[in-house]
């Protein structure tokens, strides 16, 4: 399971060279909660779905669509796409969001993959929905 881990490092230099640290901290709720507003606020982000098996970062696109609505409450950020009957129908083996997107195959930049296989079929109506959850990683 991939998860969104934080780490944050302070070091102390001083004059002659000498470092102290590392020393870790922990993250305010609030803080935690900025940072989910900006994954929310990425620009142009795309439901892009495809039927390979390549292993890596790689996809190969049968089908994209705009996210329909984008949500935030606290440290979650929701990507929602509601697909219609004649969308995104087929055996399917990858589901991605892609952000600074366009509706040509391609573009954007990947934020997250699943490999999960699904299935959809002309008279299914299917939400699917994204969910990051920004957390503290510890130390």
């Amino acid at each position: 399971m991939d998860s969104l881990r934080l780490k944050s490092e302070w070091y102390f230099e001083h004059e002659d060279g000498f470092i102290e640290g590392p020393y870790f901290n922990s993250f305010s709720p609030a803080g935690l909660a900025k940072i989910a507003e900006g994954i929310k606020a990425l620009a142009a982000p795309y439901l892009v779905v495809g039927d390979d098996t390549d292993e890596g970062y790689i996809i190969t696109e049968a089908f994209r669509k705009p996210v329909s609505v984008i949500t935030r409450d606290a440290n979650v950020v929701r990507f929602r796409t509601q697909l219609l009957t004649s969308e995104g129908n087929g055996d399917h083996q990858k589901t991605c969001i892609y952000v600074e997107a366009a509706d040509s195959p391609g573009t954007g930049i990947m934020l997250n993959m699943l490999r999960q296989p699904w299935s959809k079929t002309s008279v299914m109506l299917l939400a699917v929905e994204c969910r990051i959850t920004i957390t503290d990683g510890g130390v």
